[in-house]
């Protein structure tokens, strides 16, 4: 179990830089592992399965008295990242209509599973992550075709049941799989977060091999574009989380939901995004989702020990000042 914790944790804190490597080292390799192309979404969906034995189901109780809070994060997620995401991809893109659906798909998709554990870290309530996670999973079928109307349908054709039929294979039934059988064996979750942990980071990187590799041809025809896809991504990730809790302070939001809405808002599953770009539309629409992967899991874990830092000063100065009240209290 220790070896299992130690390898989980020393692959999962270097994985940004695990998945740009993997996707390197796959583009340039004679050699690839070629697999069917439902086989990156059934790698996903055992993740999500695994989030779901892992998720603290129970903190989503606590919701019930964050209403605002939840309506806040959801409204932000659905507003600004969306449109941020429409404006970058026709302000940098519009001669690539691939290209502009792969942005698009980046700000469309539901929260990263990472949001929850860098909200963590970051000491932000958790339990409000998981609430607009599951909120997103509902938006994200109807938003994204709608967010795509313009672009020519010649090139990108994304429909809302097609759309919504992979959500509800690699999401919601291994989502829902996972919860149930936490239900019934509550001891699974003691036994899974390794699990997750590790098979989440395993399969993230298989999936970047298995898209990268598949999309090598495509992927040569635009090198050139690949520092601006990164440019934009950036903007794309960083500009909604900045907002997105600079907003919530000023609509005196406590600092956990604070925290937990800049993640939220930030940090979308591209990992799916990459996976549906591949499916409906091509190879080429998925180099944005794979690039905004390794962005925002590497600015999200910056952002997220800037906060744990912050969250252990403040408790070494709260016990500092607790010592001394005592201490007055004894004189």
């Amino acid at each position: 179990m220790e070896l299992l914790t130690a390898l989980s944790n020393a692959i999962s804190s270097k994985l940004p830089l695990l998945i740009l490597l993997t996707a390197m080292a796959t583009y340039f390799s004679p050699v690839y592992l070629k697999t069917a192309t439902w086989i990156p979404g059934l790698l996903l969906g055992i993740v999500i399965f695994f989030t779901g034995i892992s998720m603290n189901v129970s903190a989503i109780k606590d919701i019930r008295t964050k209403k605002r809070e939840l309506l806040l994060t959801a409204l932000l997620k659905w507003t600004i990242t969306v449109i941020i995401s429409i404006a970058l991809a026709y302000l940098f893109f519009s001669s690539n209509p691939e290209i502009m659906a792969g942005i698009i798909l980046s700000g469309t998709v539901p929260s990263a599973t990472a949001a929850s554990l860098y909200t963590f870290l970051a000491g932000g309530n958790t339990s409000l992550v998981i609430a607009s996670s599951l909120i997103d999973i509902a938006f994200s079928p109807i938003v994204t075709p709608l967010s795509m109307l313009r672009i020519s349908e010649t090139q990108v054709s994304i429909s809302f049941f097609s759309l919504l039929r992979s959500f509800i294979m690699i999401v919601v039934i291994p989502l829902g799989a996972g919860i149930i059988i936490q239900r019934l064996y509550p001891k699974s979750v003691n036994y899974s977060k390794n699990i997750t942990k590790l098979g989440s980071s395993l399969s993230l990187l298989l999936i970047i091999h298995t898209l990268v590799g598949n999309g090598k041809e495509a992927i040569s025809l635009e090198l050139g574009i690949i520092p601006l896809i990164a440019l934009a991504s950036f903007i794309q990730i960083v500009f909604p989380m900045i907002a997105g809790y600079f907003i919530a302070k000023k609509l005196s939001v406590s600092e956990a939901d604070a925290r937990a809405i800049l993640f939220q808002v930030g940090l979308c599953n591209t990992a799916l995004a990459s996976i549906l770009a591949f499916e409906f539309i091509g190879e080429l629409a998925a180099i944005a989702p794979i690039i905004n992967m390794i962005i925002n899991l590497s600015v999200g874990a910056q952002i997220a020990n800037y906060f744990a830092k912050k969250v252990i000063v403040e408790t070494e100065n709260l016990k500092t000042i607790t010592q001394i009240e005592q201490l007055s209290e004894n004189d």
